[in-house]
C-alpha cells in the first residue's frame, strides 16, 4: 500500500450511511480501506491495519462513546470522527475527553462531514457549530488544583468560561468591562497554553483537562 495514502475505516449500523460517508472521504482524496457495521471489528481493523482516521456512527455493537473510547486507546490511535444521533448532546464532552478528534452529527450535512475530516488528519479538534450548545450548557468555575493556578491566570479562566458559553470576543468583553484587543490576548495566551488553534479545540481541550465543570 502506498504509505502516501490517507485512509479511512467506516463504522455504521446502515449500509446507506456507511456509503454517504465513504462518498465524502473519497471526495477528500482519503481511501476507505474497510466498512463495518461493528465497533469491535472496527478496533481490530484499526490495530491491523493503520488507518489515518475512523469515522464512527451509530455501531451496531456498541454505544458510540464506548467504540470511540477502545479507538483511542489503540497506539498509536486514528483520528476518530464521531458522528452523533439525534437528541445525544449530552455526549459531546464525554466523546472530547475520550480523546475524539472531531464531533458531528450523523444527519449532518456533507460540508460538515468534509471539514471535520479535514481537521482531524491535520491533527485539530472540532465539534459542528449545531453542537456548541453542549460545550456551553451550566459552564462553571470550580475550585482550582495547585497545577491549574500555574497553567490558567484568574482571569484566562473567567475568558474560558465565558468562550464556553457561547459568547463572543466582543460579549466577552463587556461582560468583564475590558477592550476588544485586550480579550482577544487573553485567547492568544489561553489557546498557547491549551496547545490549541481555534475555539473548538480550546474548548475540548479544556473539558478534557477539567477546567471546564
Amino acid at each position: 500500500m502506498d504509505e502516501t495514502l490517507t485512509t479511512a475505516v467506516v463504522v455504521d449500523e446502515l449500509s446507506l450511511v456507511r456509503a454517504g460517508i465513504g462518498s465524502v472521504l473519497a471526495g477528500r482524496g482519503v481511501e476507505v480501506i474497510a466498512e463495518t457495521r461493528s465497533a469491535k471489528e472496527a478496533v481490530s481493523l484499526a490495530t491491523l491495519d493503520g488507518p489515518d482516521v475512523v469515522v464512527c456512527g451509530a455501531p451496531a455493537d456498541l454505544p458510540l462513546a464506548d467504540a470511540v473510547r477502545r479507538l483511542t486507546a489503540l497506539r498509536p490511535a486514528p483520528a476518530v470522527v464521531a458522528l452523533l444521533p439525534p437528541a445525544h448532546d449530552e455526549t459531546v464532552r464525554y466523546l472530547l475527553a475520550m480523546g475524539a478528534r472531531a464531533i458531528g452529527l450523523r444527519a449532518g450535512d456533507t460540508e460538515d462531514l468534509g471539514r471535520l475530516v479535514d481537521g482531524a488528519l491535520k491533527g485539530e479538534q472540532h465539534v459542528v457549530p449545531a453542537l456548541h450548545g453542549a460545550l456551553s450548557g451550566a459552564v462553571k468555575l470550580r475550585p482550582l488544583s495547585e497545577r491549574e493556578e500555574e497553567l490558567l491566570s484568574a482571569r484566562e479562566r473567567e475568558v474560558l468560561v465565558l468562550l464556553g458559553e457561547g459568547r463572543t470576543n466582543r460579549e466577552i468583553a463587556a461582560s468583564l468591562s475590558v477592550t476588544l484587543a485586550t480579550v482577544k490576548s487573553h485567547l492568544v495566551r489561553i489557546y498557547a497554553k491549551l496547545e490549541a488553534s481555534n475555539r473548538n479545540e480550546c474548548l475540548g481541550r479544556a473539558v478534557s483537562l477539567g477546567l471546564l465543570g
